[in-house]
């Protein structure tokens, strides 16, 4: 069976304290969500205070970066520059944090780029390429697939970066907008892959159901994941109702017995 300590739940900021007993009584660590305002209003002897009850609980965490109106990508240069902004102080309260890996996504779509992959990637490079500098080994910074009906523009990313930039696989995105066959997503990906965000959905809204409530195909992914050295890879249970949280970690449980 797959060790406990690779097993995670999705928590906002603001209600990891007030739940660490319940966090303790699951026997799971957290991926903590670090909302766009929320950032810049934290203090780092704040964030070293929560740092300190997650080592003395036993609680291992990721991080997930904020993402609404961020643009890695974009062709403003002043979007560019507040994206990385906030990208790298999202960076730094991670590493207080201790955290594993920091999720974060790319942007990319190809309808809000009309197609323009070339700009979408020069312009990322800019970004990740100033994001990376203030990386310490210790943390792993990975991008997640969102609107991407295919692999192509994240596989490109990560090979430019030879090793410094990791990947996320969701499985609830890619049953909305994935195109493609899970293989051809998850084969080139493989010795990149650092977490799993796992959740369900019918393939038309974002439900953030737990695993079972909807038609992925965990089957698949179960065979897939069973290649894959275990060690460095995470598994979070991605819902968005405390009243789900339970029977989504059971689930996740399940999944990787």
């Amino acid at each position: 069976m797959m060790r406990e300590r690779n097993i995670f739940i999705n928590v906002p900021y603001e209600l990891v304290e007030p739940n660490l007993k319940k966090i303790v009584s699951m026997d799971v660590g957290i991926e903590i969500y670090l909302e766009n305002n929320l950032i810049e209003d934290l203090g780092e002897h704040q964030v070293g205070d929560l740092a300190k009850k997650l080592k003395d609980n036993g609680i291992d965490c990721t991080c997930h970066a904020p993402y609404m109106d961020l643009s890695p990508g974009g062709k403003d240069r002043k979007v560019r520059q507040i994206t990385v902004e906030k990208l790298k102080r999202s960076l730094e309260l991670a590493q207080i944090l201790e955290a594993k890996n920091l999720v974060c996504h790319t942007g990319f779509s190809k309808w809000y780029f009309d197609g323009n992959v070339d700009l979408w990637f020069k312009n990322s490079v800019l970004t990740w390429t100033e994001v990376l500098k203030e990386k310490e080994e210790s943390l792993s910074l990975v991008i997640e697939n969102v609107f991407e009906d295919a692999p192509d523009p994240l596989i490109e990313l990560i090979k430019y970066f030879k090793g410094k930039l990791f990947f996320c696989f969701d499985t609830g995105h890619f049953n909305i907008f994935s195109k493609t066959s899970l293989d051809k997503w998850l084969s080139p990906l493989r010795e990149h892959i650092r977490e799993f965000h796992l959740h369900d959905n019918y393939g038309t809204d974002d439900d953030h159901l737990p695993i079972g409530r909807g038609n992925f195909s965990f089957r698949e992914l179960k065979e897939f994941i069973r290649g894959l050295p275990s060690p460095h890879l995470y598994f979070v249970a991605e819902v968005h109702e405390e009243s789900l949280a339970l029977e989504s970690i059971k689930n996740l449980r399940e999944f990787l017995s």
